[in-house]
């Protein structure tokens, strides 16, 4: 099925893999500032949250919040580092209520039967600048300052934004201890050579069912002969 999805759609996801952005880490994620996450107390703005609160997670529940990491970015005028470009979200995307912002190192979760591993498990998370051109992302100079929080919990989560979208926070980490990170992961955290060829499947995926419906939305209605 994936050999086929990737051969209908060839034209489309040339002009995606030729951005001109690269896929690279640049250690930017965070939520931005109005971004709403539920919480104990209902959707609260990610910035109003505080150490001590809980915060509803996928996999288990509410989840107490051990510390907030908090960054302010100002990106100044003229051009952006398109490394360091946030994405904008377009509404229902990626099941989020409004339009949004990520930055480009924020790890989404996804769910598709493409990323099935061995255990039969659907869902890996991907950085959200291996996204641009999946249904309406794309990079934008935000035109003003970011205000970043990034909620961290015992252990990595990922937590609920505006709706439906799935969010990871990784747990705070020593970085002398010597640990490596996917190993110690709940999430499988798909490496940066395999996320664009799942992106580019989804986005095949979405055109081969889009297609028909749209073909059959436009077609003119013909009445039952008699």
């Amino acid at each position: 099925m994936l050999d086929w999805l990737l051969k209908r759609s060839q034209v489309s996801m040339g002009r995606a893999m030729n951005s001109g952005f690269p896929l690279i880490p640049v250690g930017q994620g965070g939520f931005l500032a109005g971004t709403h996450v539920a919480s104990s107390l209902g959707w609260r703005p990610v910035e109003a949250l505080m150490a001590g609160d809980k915060v509803l997670t996928f996999d288990h529940g509410m989840q107490t919040i051990v510390e907030l990491q908090r960054e302010t970015i100002l990106p100044g005028e003229g051009e952006l580092e398109p490394a360091r470009c946030p994405l904008l979200v377009p509404r229902d995307a990626l099941m989020n209520r409004v339009p949004l912002w990520l930055m480009p190192d924020q790890g989404v979760l996804l769910e598709s039967e493409l990323v099935e591993d061995a255990l039969g498990d659907p869902f890996a998370v991907v950085p959200a600048c291996a996204l641009e051109g999946y249904r309406g992302i794309r990079r934008m100079h935000p035109g003003a300052q970011l205000d970043l929080v990034t909620p961290r919990f015992a252990q990595d989560q990922v937590i609920y934004l505006e709706a439906g979208m799935l969010g990871f926070s990784a747990a705070p980490r020593d970085l002398m201890c010597g640990r490596v990170y996917q190993e110690e992961s709940a999430y499988r955290v798909l490496p940066p050579e395999e996320v664009r060829g799942l992106v580019l499947s989804l986005m095949a995926e979405d055109e081969h069912w889009t297609a028909p419906a749209a073909a059959l939305a436009g077609a003119e209605y013909q009445p039952p002969l008699s």
